[in-house]
C-alpha cells in the first residue's frame, strides 16, 4: 500500500466514525420516565368531564418529543371513558407579596397542547389538562342546531318563550345532565405517552377514589352549566359568572 492508498483510507475512516455515531443515534429509543402527583383535579363545566394532573417526566439515553397524551380512565363497575391531552401549564416563579393575608403570587403560563421536548438529564414537570374529545363534538352539534334555532325565532315575531320550548334548546340543556361522567368509587387511571418515532406508548397507573361529597360538589356543576347557557341566550342576569366546582382525590394504593 502506497501513500496515497494509506490517505484514502484515512480519509474513509474519517468518515466512518461520524456514520456509526449517525446510525447509533438513529437506532437509539429514548427511555421515558413519568411520575405522578399525590393529588388529581377532577370538574365539570360547558367543556365536559375535566381531568387534570401534574406530571414529572425524565429521559434517558435520547431527548424525547411528547406529542400525544391520553388517559384510559376505568371506573370500578368498568365504564371506560378516554381523556385527550388539551392544555398544560408551567409555572415559572413563585413571588412573595408583603401583604401577608395575600401570600404568594405564582407567574404561570398556560397553553394548548402541541408538543414538549425532555432533554436527557433534566426533569420536566407541568400540570396537564385532559378533556373529552367526543363532549366536544356532540356539544358543537348541539350549540349549533341551537343557534339556529334561535337565529330564527329571532329574525320572526315569535319571542324568547318560543325560543325556550323548542325542542333544540332543551336538547342542549338536557345533554350537560346525560353526559355527566363521575360516580362514587373506585377509579384507575392508565396514563398512555406518544413519542415522536416510538411506536409503543410509555404507560403510567394511578388510582383514585370518588367520596359521595364530592361527588355532590361535582354535580352542582350541572346547573352551572344549564345556567351559562340559559344567560347566553335568554341575557336574563348579564353579570353572572359561573362558580365552577373542582375537587381534589388523592391518589390510592
Amino acid at each position: 500500500m502506497d501513500f496515497y492508498d494509506s490517505l484514502a483510507v484515512l480519509g474513509a475512516l474519517a468518515w466512518l466514525v461520524p456514520l456509526i455515531s449517525w446510525i447509533r443515534n438513529l437506532l437509539l429509543k429514548p427511555n421515558l420516565s413519568i411520575i405522578s402527583h399525590k393529588e388529581l383535579e377532577i370538574g365539570y363545566s360547558i367543556d365536559g368531564p375535566i381531568l387534570n394532573i401534574n406530571l414529572a417526566f425524565s429521559v434517558e439515553k435520547k431527548e424525547a418529543l411528547i406529542k400525544k397524551i391520553d388517559i384510559i380512565l376505568r371506573h370500578e363497575n368498568n365504564e371506560t371513558h378516554q381523556f385527550l391531552w388539551d392544555w398544560f401549564e408551567e409555572q415559572f416563579l413563585q413571588m412573595e407579596i408583603s401583604d401577608p393575608d395575600l401570600g404568594s403570587m405564582p407567574f404561570k403560563k398556560t397553553q394548548k397542547a402541541i408538543a414538549i421536548k425532555v432533554l436527557t438529564d433534566t426533569l420536566i414537570e407541568r400540570k396537564f389538562g385532559f378533556q373529552k374529545e367526543e363532549f366536544k363534538e356532540a356539544y358543537n352539534k348541539l350549540f349549533n342546531s341551537t343557534n339556529e334555532i334561535y337565529n330564527n325565532i329571532y329574525q320572526s315575531s315569535a319571542g324568547i318563550d318560543s325560543f325556550k320550548i323548542s325542542k333544540e334548546y332543551n336538547e342542549f340543556l338536557d345533554y350537560f345532565k346525560n353526559s355527566f361522567i363521575w360516580k362514587v368509587g373506585k377509579y384507575s387511571a392508565k396514563i398512555k405517552v406518544y413519542i415522536e418515532h416510538v411506536v409503543k406508548p410509555f404507560e403510567h397507573d394511578l388510582n383514585f377514589q370518588l367520596t359521595n361529597l364530592e361527588l355532590k360538589g361535582l354535580e352542582t356543576n350541572i346547573n352551572t352549566c344549564q345556567k351559562t347557557i340559559k344567560n347566553h341566550y335568554t341575557k336574563e342576569d348579564p353579570d353572572y359568572k359561573a362558580d365552577w366546582k373542582l375537587v381534589n382525590p388523592y391518589k390510592i394504593e
